[in-house]
This record gives structure tokens, sequence and C-alpha cells, in this order.
């Protein structure tokens, strides 16, 4: 009866013994279908990302051009207005001494040689800026490549560790 009982005993332990690593290998197959489902996700979303790109940069362009047409709209139709209300008053005009209208495009010319410089400066600012964004992006995905090349092996090196313990039993 000993005998059945360690045969039956044996049997109970294998029937455990598989179930356990049916389950596991169930979990990994789960796991696993799990993290390429997550990355195909992600990677979706990015090329979806990719075709609308270009349609995005499009879009701020034209809006930064028609920005800048009705800039020269408002100039433009400013001056026109300007010049008829001039027109109407020579007069008042007549009586100013010529000296005043030439400080006065100096000033103005000024105004406008300040307003590019600055107008460039904060390009040059922008265009540093993404630059200086893009390189940090490429310093961001080396530090992502090298974590997980020490979680890896740190990883592997535990594996390692515990098969140490289970191959001596």
């Amino acid at each position: 009866m000993s005998q059945q009982n360690n045969v039956n005993n044996s049997n109970i332990s294998d029937n455990r013994e598989k179930n356990v690593n049916s389950y596991v290998t169930m979990t990994e197959q789960t796991m696993e279908r799990t993290l390429d489902a997550i990355k195909e996700n992600m990677i979706k979303s990015i090329d979806e990302y990719v075709k609308i790109q270009p349609r995005f940069l499009q879009s701020v362009s034209d809006f930064q051009l028609d920005s800048i047409q009705s800039a020269k709209d408002a100039i433009n139709k400013t001056i026109v207005h300007q010049k008829n209300f001039i027109r109407e008053f020579v007069n008042v005009s007549q009586a100013q001494p010529n000296e005043t209208y030439q400080q006065l495009f100096q000033k103005s010319n000024e105004n406008i040689d300040t307003f590019v410089r600055a107008f460039t400066a904060g390009n040059n600012y922008n265009f540093d800026t993404i630059d200086n964004t893009r390189e940090n992006m490429k310093l961001y995905n080396k530090a992502i490549d090298a974590f997980n090349e020490y979680s890896t092996n740190t990883f592997n090196a535990w594996i390692s560790f515990t098969k140490s313990f289970s191959i001596r039993r």
C-alpha cells in the first residue's frame, strides 16, 4: 500500500509540475504576446504621426505665410489711409519744417532695423533650440539603450543566480 501511495504521490507531483510548467509557459506566451501588441501599437501610433507630420508642417508654414501676408496687407492699407489723411490736411503738413520729417524717417528706419535684428535673433534662438532638442533626443535614445542593456544584463544575472539554486536540488 505504501508503494501505491508513493506512485500516487509521484503522479500527483508530476501533474502539479506539468500544471506549473504549462502555466509558466502560458504566462510567458501571454506576456510575449502582450508586449508584442504594445510594441506594435506604439510603432503604429508613431507611423500614423509620421503620416500627418508633413501636413502639420505645411499647416504651420501656410499659417506663417498667411500671417506675413496679413501684416503686409495691414501695412499697405495703413499707409494708403495715412496718405489720404495727409492729402486732406496738406496745409498742416506744409507748416511743419522739413527737418521734422527727416527725423521721423530716420527714427522709423532705426526702429525697423532694430525690429529686423530682434526678429533675426529670435529666429536664430528658435533654430538653435530645435537643433539642441534634436541632439538631446539622440542622447535620450542612447540613455534608453544603455538602460535597456543594463536591465537585460541585470535580469540575466539574476536568472543565472536563481538557476544555480534550482540545478543543485
